[in-house]
């Protein structure tokens, strides 16, 4: 069974994944909750996002210069990690989910700001696919149970997998849409590493109940054959 560690801060001295006890939720130990990243008439502009599919994953980042591995065929993202400099409170690792950040995402839709901040005194490696990492959207269901609305397709090229660095005192920022729906919930974020399960703080959210339905997927047309995701 995975082991759930809720918010997600590891303190140094127990960086191994396998052998953390202490849980603590990183929301309490971040000291604001942020502004707006852009100004009040884009605001107006944009609308939350009402679908009734699951979104594919769409967290990319990639190592900073000094952690960067050469290259062996994969997509490299432009989401470079950046330099804590005091932004975040020493010995963290983890996602926070900054719900008061809010920026454009997509074309006409708005966003939260979500972190994965590492302030602990050593580099963490993370899977990647074509510098995907594997970050998904979770809500409770009807019933209460933690339920995936966001899916991770599969690359069906080998060189696509590759594992990228999150140095110390270093963070990935990524956009995450805000949802719009008939279905009133609780929404987090989740990271797979290893046997374990990181996972966010919590927010209320509004989806429709579609997006709970597995077989409803975003899919993907290949652009071209050298394309290796076709869902």
């Amino acid at each position: 069974m995975k082991k759930i560690i809720k918010f997600t801060l590891i303190i140094v001295g127990l960086i191994c994944f396998s052998q953390c006890q202490k849980k603590v939720n990183i929301s309490k130990e971040i000291a604001y909750n942020g502004k707006p990243k852009i100004d009040l008439d884009s605001l107006k502009s944009l609308d939350s996002l009402d679908i009734d599919f699951q979104l594919r994953g769409n967290c990319y980042a990639f190592s900073s210069n000094k952690n960067a591995e050469k290259s062996n065929g994969e997509a490299h993202s432009e989401n470079i990690a950046k330099p804590n400099n005091g932004k975040f409170d020493k010995g963290l690792f983890g996602l926070y989910l900054s719900e008061n950040e809010l920026q454009k995402v997509y074309k006409k839709n708005i966003g939260h700001t979500l972190y994965l901040i590492n302030t602990t005194n050593k580099n963490i490696d993370l899977s990647a696919q074509d510098s995907r990492l594997d970050i998904k959207t979770e809500v409770k269901s009807k019933i209460g149970l933690w339920t995936e609305i966001t899916y991770l397709p599969s690359s069906s090229c080998g060189n696509s997998y590759h594992t990228i660095t999150l140095g110390s005192e270093e963070y990935w920022e990524f956009v995450q849409p805000i949802f719009k729906g008939s279905f009133k919930t609780t929404l987090r974020y989740k990271l797979e590493i290893d046997n374990n399960t990181i996972v966010s703080n919590e927010i209320v959210t509004f989806i429709n109940p579609e997006q709970l339905d597995k077989e409803r997927k975003e899919g993907h047309h290949p652009n071209n054959l050298m394309d290796p995701y076709d869902e």
